[in-house]
């Protein structure tokens, strides 16, 4: 009777889970879809042209009838698990208070109802409609809230996109410009910057949809690019595309067109970072008010109050544990979203498929065991008895090409580990991380001494592991972007040398050449291993690309890509490398600036940290060793003077665990404000570990060299006793 008593809840939690789990299925995804749109009548469904706009300008993949309906349906599963939730919240209630009747009958409603049933008499109305009302209430809010958060993701992801095409457009312009000038046709300038997508951001892949309506649905470029002027999201995008469509029916010249657009909005991208450092400044300024002065106003006043009026510790616990961790992973999330930079990376498929070589042109298309080679129209490729084996031979290939890539990639980190490291700081974790869990695997003993579990020797322990493991991250990391910022600073200098050289008659392989005889700095071994590769037999196209993947900075990769896609175009690219040159020495020169004026912010980080330190040191070596014990206010009268109540309501255990959540708000808040001050300086989480290790090193120094009062039997309260076996 008992289980059946869960049914409920247990039925609705599955249905959950089914929702849940239907995205990363795709069988699952087909049923739940068929069914929504069948039981809800997706075909007779009225077409909203605002908000079907909005999902296409959030890039959501879904058409609008099955997204209503699957709407539909989550409201009603929402409104479905919070009924039931509220019958058990209710009867949770009841039990709480005790409660089998809410009110006691009247004496003359007691004698009326003498004569009615036995089972009617032991239901209580006024029990069912509290029921009733609280599952009712939390049915309708569930639903409300899931259809209001259901229609609020397009426009929020909308508002995103538009932001984000925003910031990649002055880089999307460039190269736009830089292709069209190099002599390539705009719909392959169009194909060349939706395939990087992963190096232009959003507004390459508002780019592939005009692709996707050329290729697939015949588009010709003035409607494919009008199309586009109509969906996306962001207003100087569209601005762009239609004075784009005016350009291309009237058959101006286009490269002067897109020289202008470039020159206009790389000025709009210095006033774009000033716009984004002043909402940082605005930050900052929140972060120290709320996370940093708010927290220590609570922790201090709830100190107070179950000091003197009653226990107040799980709410501290709460606050530090919590809302301190909360607060301040909220603001590294928001921090991320307005410091986004330009995520400029290759696209790892395509990256191996190049790679192959002539593997890769194989066989006519990818092929599977047991399946035959298929021709490009669709049909089976005659290769007679032997076209299926032929696929079972390619696939066996790409299977041991692909596990001795993951070979290599070990042995080439075995080989030389130094130069590893340094590319690729994270793999430093591999070492530190064992060796920290063996560090603190040696002190097991220590920490459980006397049979009792001593906090403060884990803590001790874990700190110091922390501290060993960010240390050396630091050090590597710190390294790592001292070599790539120089290398980003010789790169502008190299671009306009091969422009040059280029311009002047110069092949680009011969242009490779003669700049590696020159002075090019950091960039000199790069610039050897070039042209090394060349001399070897790749071609200049691999040889950047290995160039890319060994630097893997934004402002090379944005270069690379332009200059590969570039080249396979025409063999004359001087005002392409020209182009590339005066961007990169653009991005440069926002880089420095950004740096300079998030300098301040980052020591007004500091600041507010070292109060909440100095407080938090202050209440616990000098606030509460030198309050009034109870003894000593409760011992009579002295002087002629009435005995006062005792100042401290809470006995040395108590006051011992408040000064222990006090050292590990100083340690959270520490490593926390360490990384918001990395990511609002440097736009990346691993830019904060420096400052995390330097806080949390004199969190830590002062917590353990500051002079330790004596509070009785405080010491005693940290060991707390083990099970009994």
């Amino acid at each position: 009777m008992a289980l059946a008593t869960y049914l409920p809840l247990v039925a609705v939690l599955l249905l959950l889970a089914v929702l849940a789990a239907a995205p990363y299925s795709r069988r699952m995804e087909r049923r739940v879809k068929r069914f929504s749109y069948t039981v809800f009548g997706g075909g007779s469904i009225p077409t909203d042209e605002q908000r079907e706009r909005t999902l296409r300008a959030a890039g959501i993949g879904t058409p609008y009838r099955t997204y209503v309906t699957r709407t539909y349906l989550y409201a009603t599963v929402a409104t479905l698990a919070g009924a039931v939730l509220g019958l058990y919240l209710g009867a949770l209630v009841v039990d709480l208070l005790g409660l089998t009747r809410l009110t006691a009958p009247s004496p003359a409603i007691s004698d009326a109802a003498s004569s009615l049933p036995d089972w009617l008499l032991t239901f209580d109305v006024k029990l069912f409609l509290l029921f009733t009302v609280i599952s009712a209430a939390l049915g309708s809010l569930a639903a409300a809230t899931v259809y209001t958060i259901r229609w609020a993701i397009p426009s929020i992801r909308a508002t995103t996109r538009a932001r984000q095409i925003d910031a990649s457009l002055p880089r999307t312009v460039a190269f736009i410009y830089a292709q069209s000038r190099g002599g390539m046709a705009f719909p392959d300038v169009m194909r060349s910057l939706a395939n990087n997508q992963g190096v232009f951001g959003t507004g390459a892949g508002e780019m592939a949809v005009g692709v996707r309506n050329m290729d697939l649905f015949g588009e010709d470029l003035i409607s494919a690019v009008r199309e586009l002027s109509r969906r996306t999201p962001s207003e100087q995008f569209q601005k762009f595309l239609e004075n784009l469509t005016s350009v291309l029916q009237s058959g101006r010249n286009l490269s002067a067109f897109l020289a202008e657009e470039y020159e206009r909005y790389r000025e709009q991208a210095e006033d774009q970072q000033e716009e984004i450092l002043e909402l940082l400044a605005t930050t900052a300024e929140v972060y120290v008010t709320t996370v940093v002065a708010g927290m220590l106003f609570l922790i201090t006043i709830l100190l107070v109050i179950g000091l003197t009026s009653g226990d107040t510790l799980v709410l501290v616990q709460v606050i530090t544990y919590v809302v301190l961790p909360t607060t301040n992973l909220l603001f590294i999330a928001y921090l991320s979203e307005i410091t986004q930079p330009l995520r400029a990376t290759r696209d790892e498929k395509t990256v191996d498929r190049e790679s192959l070589g002539a593997l890769t042109r194989g066989p006519p298309a990818e092929t599977t065991e047991g399946e035959p080679v298929t021709a490009p129209d669709g049909g089976v490729a005659d290769d007679g008895a032997h076209g299926w084996a032929r696929g079972d031979r390619w696939t066996a290939n790409r299977d041991r090409l692909r596990a001795y890539r993951r070979v290599r990639r070990l042995r080439s980190v075995l080989s030389s580990p130094v130069e590893s490291l340094i590319d690729r700081p994270e793999l430093v974790f591999l070492v530190t991380v064992p060796i920290a869990l063996g560090f603190l695997l040696g002190q097991v003993p220590a920490v459980l001494a006397d049979g009792a579990f001593d906090v403060r020797a884990f803590d001790d322990a874990l700190v110091q592991a922390a501290l060993f493991v960010m240390a050396t991250f630091t050090v590597v990391y710190e390294v790592s972007q001292r070599r790539l910022g120089r290398l980003e600073s010789a790169i502008p200098d190299m671009l306009e040398r091969l422009a040059s050289l280029n311009e002047a008659g110069v092949a680009v392989v011969s242009s490779f050449d003669r700049v590696r005889r020159s002075d090019l700095g950091e960039l000199n071994a790069e610039v050897d291993r070039i042209w090394r590769d060349i001399k070897w037999g790749a071609t200049v196209e691999q040889a950047l690309d290995r160039f890319e993947r060994r630097v893997q900075t934004p402002s090379v990769t944005r270069t690379v890509t332009l200059l590969t896609n570039s080249m396979r175009a025409s063999n004359e690219i001087g005002p392409v490398i020209r182009i590339a040159a005066e961007q990169a020495r653009s991005d440069l020169r926002l880089k420095r600036k950004r740096k300079q004026e998030m300098m301040t912010y980052i020591m007004v980080i500091y600041v507010a940290f070292l109060v909440f330190l100095v407080v938090i040191g202050a209440i616990d070596r000098v606030l509460i060793p030198n309050l009034p014990a109870q003894e000593a206010l409760g011992s009579g009268s002295r002087g002629g003077l009435v005995a006062t109540p005792a100042f401290i309501q809470v006995d040395a255990g108590k006051v011992d665990q408040y000064r222990l959540t006090f050292f590990h708000a100083g340690l959270l808040q520490a490593a926390l404000s360490g990384l918001v001050g990395g990511q609002m300086g440097n736009g990346t989480v691993k830019g904060g570990v420096k400052h995390a290790t330097i806080m949390l090193l004199v969190t830590y120094l002062a917590f353990v060299f500051l002079p330790q009062p004596d509070v009785g039997s405080a010491a005693a309260t940290t060991l707390v006793p083990l099970l009994p076996f």
